[in-house]
């Protein structure tokens, strides 16, 4: 999930249930609900160390733990003079990273909560990672009640109720009813698509991702035996199939995909789609280029930080070169 909706989010949990905390409260929450993506860092180390480190320690239960204390500290040692009630600062905290967690896993990246006890990446796929309309839900529950306090303050009406708690919980209430509703329709397009038949194939895996704009739009993929199929999706039927063929059986295909460089990456990534072109760059001696990437990123609208493998053998499928490379800089053949 975008970082501007973890911080509304955490905003609005701070108003919702800790309204009269002060700031350090707000701060607790602020920084519970948005450390675990420091982890975002890693695109500046390179491809291989944003797929290690990306959603994996700091989205995990025992990495939440730390982000908590971590959260708390922070706020203990900013308060000043401010009075303390430490039980509300963990409480603020640990509400806003499990709420950091419960949305991260209802989108479509993954994250690997069981770490380091499983590696396995839970997507939910309900939501988008950059979904407009609940940045817009979060936003007008902060500041709807600013501009109505204004309003009653022009004609001298007073409220007993603290600034903007209604408000805040009536944006978290919509929020869960908002994810529900996009669960009931996620279900709805999977079970669509394990039923067709797709060039006299059935489906053998399938996944479907929310549009970050259109609430009943869905970007699908089945992946069949020979082929995998690109679905764009409403609510009631799919239509524009357009299916990418697999390769074919090579002894340099399988040998590339056994190296270390490709099974990291096939660990990481949903929908995985091998190209291999031969080439005869120097001396007049034959190399395959096969290229990995997954084709979930950017039907998930994940493509900008998508990672793929590039890796070079020669006729005897001896490797010459592997490495991971940022996938915008692949080309999907």
């Amino acid at each position: 999930m975008d970082f501007a909706t973890h911080i509304l989010l955490s905003i609005t949990i701070a108003r919702a249930f800790f309204p009269r905390g002060g700031w350090p409260v707000l701060l607790a929450a602020l920084a519970g609900g948005t450390l675990a993506d420091i982890d975002l860092f890693s695109i500046f180390f390179g491809p291989s160390a944003y797929l290690t480190l990306y959603h994996s320690f700091t989205h995990s239960l025992p990495g939440t733990v730390i982000v908590v204390l971590v959260s708390v500290l922070i706020a203990f040692f900013a308060r000043r003079r401010e009075p303390l009630v430490f039980t509300m600062l963990f409480l603020a905290a640990s509400s806003a990273a499990i709420a950091h967690l419960f949305l991260d896993l209802c989108q479509s990246d993954g994250i690997t909560l069981l770490w380091p006890f499983r590696s396995t990446r839970i997507a939910g796929d309900f939501i988008s990672s950059s979904d407009l309309w609940l940045l817009g839900l979060l936003l007008a529950g902060i500041l709807l009640p600013e501009l109505f306090r204004l309003v009653s303050t022009e004609i001298g009406v007073k409220d007993s109720a603290p600034r903007g708690r209604n408000a805040a919980i009536a944006a978290l209430a919509v929020l869960l009813i908002y994810v529900g509703v996009h669960a009931v329709f996620h279900q709805r397009v999977v079970s669509a698509l394990e039923a067709l038949s797709y060039h006299g194939e059935s489906s053998r895996h399938s996944a479907a991702f929310p549009d970050s704009v259109s609430l009943f739009r869905w970007h699908a993929l089945v992946e069949t035996t020979s082929s995998i199929c690109q679905i764009e999706v409403p609510v009631e039927a799919p239509e524009a199939l357009t299916c990418l063929h697999k390769p074919e059986p090579s002894p340099q295909l399988t040998a590339a995909l056994a190296t270390p460089t490709a099974r990291k990456l096939l660990q990481a990534i949903r929908f995985p789609r091998a190209t291999m072109q031969k080439s005869t760059p120097r001396q007049n001696i034959d190399e395959y280029e096969v290229t990995i990437r997954s084709l979930a990123d950017p039907a998930a609208g994940l493509s900008d930080h998508s990672v793929g493998a590039q890796i070079v053998l020669d006729v005897n499928a001896r490797v010459l070169d592997e490495e991971l490379v940022w996938a915008r800089y692949l080309r999907v053949r």
